[in-house]
């Protein structure tokens, strides 16, 4: 099959195009998938640098990127679906929904959703198991820069007939991770968000559901041209972080501070979002993209009362929701450019350099 791959972690040179790449060989309990759409994500890059191993993560090599994957299965003509990225032990009380270890927020919530739909799969709260890893990143799995794809069965979601493949490939890592911190922490009307990076994936993605939730959104930029895009995104205030203090700005626009900052730079942000927060304000940490070690105002943070939450991804229960959200809001995720597979050593370029506003993705 065609297929991009890589065969030694570095830099973006690595990713090499095969048109004789082994076909996957699905095993117990899998599917094969043949993509027409993958997104690119900034997971794509560290996976590739090799950056997981830092931490631990070893992967098989050759590896194959691609987590937002969107496609058909042969088993039903036509069907067309995209596919959850996390897998999980299936075994550990956070994948069988038998944890006790929630915040009150979180059991209320689940608590409604089963009410809803008695469904045992919707109370597991599976990216907290310790085996968790996702498809195409920091995994054995590999994803979707290629043809075809072998993925768990539980993992594969059917698309409604009114949500284009094109927008269905962003939804999977950064609307979901966004749609996970926002839930998390109690993002609603009258509340007040500050996210970083309207250009970027999870700043796009948080702007668009935090603005469909009755959310104040500040976002900020670098440039009039990312100016332009926040405001069609819908942010109500945008901050020009290349001319402008952010947590200066923040304060003339909420003077008490925000209620919740989404954060994914990392380290050169993370003293800014507390700066901008209220007292008792809440901190979504989902990304590094600045680098992983961060300097943390300690004084401020515990006078202030912050309270800080890490998220990765969510649950495949989250994305469903998060899909039926975004149709019945009618959100269109903005793509900025299509590369075809041969050209995602491009792709991942563009990502590297911040030239882009909105989505990247693959085409099969």
């Amino acid at each position: 099959m065609k297929a991009v791959a890589f065969f030694e972690h570095g830099p973006v040179d690595v990713l090499q195009y095969h048109e004789d790449f082994p076909d996957p060989v699905a095993g117990k309990d899998e599917v094969i998938i043949d993509i027409k759409y993958c997104g690119i994500n900034h997971l794509d890059i560290w996976t590739r640098q090799g950056i997981g191993a830092a931490v631990g993560k070893k992967i098989r090599l050759p590896h194959i990127c691609g987590c937002d994957i969107v496609g058909t299965t042969p088993a039903v003509k036509g069907q067309r679906v995209m596919i959850y990225p996390g897998v999980s032990c299936g075994k550990c009380q956070y994948c069988t929904g038998s944890s006790n270890n929630r915040t009150t927020t979180e059991r209320r919530r689940r608590r409604r959703r089963r009410r809803k739909n008695d469904n045992n799969s919707n109370n597991s709260h599976e990216n907290l198991c310790n085996q968790f890893a996702i498809i195409g990143g920091f995994s054995d799995y590999n994803g979707g820069y290629a043809e075809h794809v072998a993925v768990p069965e539980k993992n594969v979601i059917r698309l409604p007939s009114a949500l284009k493949d094109e927008a269905a490939a962003t939804l999977a890592v950064s609307y979901l991770t966004a749609w996970n911190m926002l839930q998390t922490n109690g993002a609603s009307r009258k509340k007040k968000i500050l996210v970083y990076g309207a250009s970027s994936g999870v700043g796009m993605a948080t702007i668009q559901l935090a603005k469909a939730l009755g959310a104040t959104v500040i976002t900020t930029v670098s440039g009039n041209s990312k100016h332009d895009f926040a405001k069609k995104l819908g942010a109500h205030y945008i901050i020009d972080r290349t001319r402008q203090d952010i947590a200066d700005e923040v304060k003339k626009i909420v003077p008490a501070g925000v209620d919740i900052v989404i954060d994914h730079v990392g380290a050169a942000t993370w003293a800014t979002s507390i700066a901008s927060l209220r007292q008792g304000g809440r901190m979504a940490v989902c990304g590094m993209t600045s680098g992983n070690e961060a300097t943390v105002p300690v004084r401020m943070f515990y006078t202030k009362q912050i309270v800080m939450v890490g998220s990765l991804l969510g649950t495949r229960a989250q994305l469903e929701e998060l899909i039926n959200f975004v149709m019945r809001k009618k959100i269109q995720p903005v793509i900025d450019s299509v590369f075809p597979l041969q050209d995602a050593k491009e792709a991942q370029k563009k990502m590297e350099a911040g030239m882009h506003a909105g989505k990247i993705l693959l085409k099969l």
